[in-house]
């Protein structure tokens, strides 16, 4: 489980910010938060991410998928001789010129560890990883650049060798992983196993789809498709043709990059249709006559019960897009309920959905703000650094400005642009 993402000069990001899943000492909602014996701290499983429009609430989310993109691709993906694919803080030319950090401190099998690593848009700088078996701190690699890695003993495996494969602009741990490094090899798989959606949720029904063509996930998958009210029976998951105009660019890339000929391109895709009753009458419908709202929920669930499979958490970029706010806090409960989530499977999300924050859906400690300072910088804060009282109505504290992170907007201002002299429209 993610205890703490820390990162630094990353888009509109400058300083250092902070996101932790440590729970507060806060009384409400006792049987959210979950105990581990490789923590002394009580964890969260999830977090809601407030703000105004432009605030860098996607930017949290961005930051956590740079890191675990960085630590899966950048040793056998990233090009050899090109820059870092890293986005610094760009509104001065200082904060380009800097280097970017990203640390993730996490539960991995019952104990502690924190990765981190510094970048520019060259090099690597530094690297580094703890490990806290019985709550000692150990420091199994050191990476600055110029020197050596520092190993520890503690650390087994061929460690000089993959040092010497590992690039300046790439990550040891990332080398270390395309090595098979036994020791490494459940760090990447954690930090490489988080699972994302972003703005366009259309891309991940071929991820929901794909699940479904095994029995257990369609099986949890259809549960929560009947489940919603949206005049669903059931689905039906079938393989379709690809036309050949959709197999040309497989076959081209082929050619390109010299791949061997038994590479298999498949003609077919993995497609789901929902049967939606009518009466007596069930019919089964293509994805093109479904609503924005239901594709949208679809999309969503086969990450969603990905996440809650295997444990991980499960970052989600404006989860209210296009999905009812009753059907977003059944998707919150899942996280929230130990019995839906028996492994410890996480939700962070940004979202403008204030349903969420009355009800009792969430703890007063998962709920946090970005808001944009007065030099363009966004900052990451907390509710719980108001000390919001338990019968607190966050929601119209939230509306009323009380917490910050909202537009500041004159009504006046905006109907004066649509009147004329005598305050009639135009």
């Amino acid at each position: 489980m993610l205890l703490r993402l820390r990162f630094s000069n990353f888009r509109s990001f400058r300083t250092e910010q902070e996101l932790s899943l440590v729970a507060g000492s806060f009384a409400d909602l006792p049987d959210v938060v979950r105990h581990s014996a490789g923590a002394r701290e009580g964890i969260l499983p999830g977090a809601a991410i407030y703000g105004a429009n432009g605030s860098g609430k996607s930017n949290v989310i961005k930051a956590a998928s740079f890191m675990s993109s960085a630590v899966t691709f950048s040793q056998r993906s990233w090009n050899p001789e090109g820059p870092i694919p890293r986005e610094p803080f760009m509104a001065d030319e200082e904060s380009g010129r800097e280097a970017s950090e990203f640390e993730a401190d996490f539960l991995l099998a019952g104990v502690r560890y924190r990765y981190g690593f510094r970048v520019d848009s060259e090099v690597v700088h530094e690297e580094w990883l703890h490990v806290y078996p019985n709550g000692k701190k150990q420091t199994w690699f050191h990476r600055k650049r110029g020197t050596p890695i520092a190993f520890s003993k503690k650390m087994s495996g061929e460690n000089r060798t993959i040092e010497a494969l590992t690039r300046k602009n790439s990550l040891f741990l990332s080398a270390a992983a395309q090595n098979n490094h036994e020791a490494l090899l459940p760090v990447y798989g954690w930090l490489a196993g988080i699972l994302f959606v972003h703005d366009d949720r259309t891309k991940y029904l071929a991820h929901t789809a794909n699940l479904c063509a095994q029995p257990d996930y369609k099986s949890e998958i259809a549960k929560l498709v009947s489940v919603a009210d949206l005049g669903i029976t059931d689905m039906v998951v079938e393989q379709a043709k690809l036309p050949d105009r959709t197999r040309e660019p497989f076959e081209a890339i082929k050619t390109i990059y010299k791949l061997p000929e038994g590479i298999p391109v498949s003609d077919t895709k993995t497609e789901v249709r929902l049967l939606h009753r009518f009466a007596d009458t069930t019919v089964s419908f293509a994805r093109s006559q479904e609503s924005a709202g239901t594709v949208a929920y679809l999309a969503l669930l086969g990450p969603v019960v990905d996440a809650l499979k295997k444990g991980v958490p499960l970052l989600i970029d404006e989860l209210d897009a296009s999905l009812h706010p009753l059907l977003a806090i059944e998707l919150v409960r899942l996280f929230n309920t130990p019995s839906s989530n028996p492994n410890g499977a996480q939700l962070i999300f940004n979202t403008h959905d204030t349903n969420l924050l009355s009800g009792g859906i969430l703890r007063r400690d998962q709920i946090w703000f970005t808001e944009k300072g007065s030099d363009a910088s966004s900052h990451l804060f907390a509710l719980s650094d108001f000390k919001p009282r338990r019968q607190e109505n966050l929601q119209d504290g939230y509306l009323q400005g009380r917490y910050g992170a909202i537009p500041f907007i004159n009504p006046d201002a905006f109907l004066l642009r649509f009147e004329d002299g005598n305050g009639k429209a135009r």
